[in-house]
């Protein structure tokens, strides 16, 4: 694996090809809802390139946002016919791409987008990538505020996937997720907003969400189950109401739920949900 190819040979045996994420397909599912993001850099932290060829890796490219070039991917080959597959996301490690029908992420899924396509190498290349969103939310809107000996939030999912097929574009482990969410200061006061992702399969159109609400020391304090969200890529599916018993704090009491869909199958789209 490497970070940035610079070998090559004057003779032709092996020439450049550059790959440059020229942009994400749809918004982000945090942030600006009324333009496409354009910039990588703001929405992923690590962009990871696998090259295959006869079902083999034979490169890795592996970059980081802080980079001065990243989205700006070289890899340096024979002339020769290629698959590639790019993922962007801000997972904790870079993705192991051993094989794109099975590409695994350490810790939990982040927003995640990818590419997959043939590269035909003839001369030194220069190529334009559009990315796709891999992964759909689900997102805890918790209206009421939430307790002082409350600490964190475990979410349990299953139905949908930590493992990704670029090929097809389909999460492919029947995976069980959890993670853990703290409680900021503001959630005493305002309630909060939780969030969490998995690449849906192509078996699976609902996910079974057990959240629980944890003290310090990780004992229960209340659990509640979503047994049936509906999950597919590009969509948000929003839980909004109150978690704890109480009433809406004050900056929720009278807020309007707005839902956007989008006509273009690659931009998002929310569907919300009252508890």
């Amino acid at each position: 694996m490497i970070d940035d190819p610079t070998e090559e040979n004057g003779d032709g045996s092996r020439v450049v090809v550059r790959l440059n994420v020229d942009r994400l397909e749809m918004l982000p599912f945090a942030g600006a809802k009324s333009t496409r993001a354009t910039d990588v850099k703001a929405v992923c932290s690590r962009l990871n390139l696998a090259v295959y060829q006869n079902g083999e890796r034979i490169e890795q490219v592996n970059q980081e946002s802080s980079s001065d070039t990243y989205g700006q991917l070289k890899v340096v080959l024979a002339p020769g016919q290629y698959t590639v597959a790019v993922i962007a996301h801000s997972g904790a490690k870079n993705a192991v791409m051993t094989n794109p029908e099975k590409i695994t992420f350490d810790g939990k899924v982040t927003d995640t987008f990818y590419y997959y396509g043939e590269l035909t190498v003839r001369g030194d290349t220069s190529q334009d990538l559009t990315l796709q969103r891999a992964v759909a939310m689900f997102r805890l809107k918790i209206t009421d505020k939430v307790p002082e000996n409350v600490s964190r939030m475990h979410f349990f999912y299953t139905g949908g996937s930590s493992t990704f097929d670029a090929v097809h574009g389909v999460g492919c482990v029947k995976s069980q997720q959890g993670e853990l969410r703290d409680v900021v200061a503001d959630m005493y006061e305002h309630g909060g907003v939780f969030e969490v992702y998995t690449f849906p399969r192509a078996d699976s159109n609902v996910l079974s969400v057990t959240v629980k609400a944890l003290d310090a020391g990780n004992n229960l304090l209340i659990e509640k189950q979503f047994p049936e969200v509906a999950v597919k890529r590009n969509m948000i599916t929003q839980y909004q109401g109150s978690f704890f018993g109480g009433p809406p704090s004050g900056d929720n009491a009278k807020e309007d739920s707005i839902c956007i869909n989008w006509d273009s199958p690659d931009e998002w789209e929310q569907l919300d949900k009252s508890f």
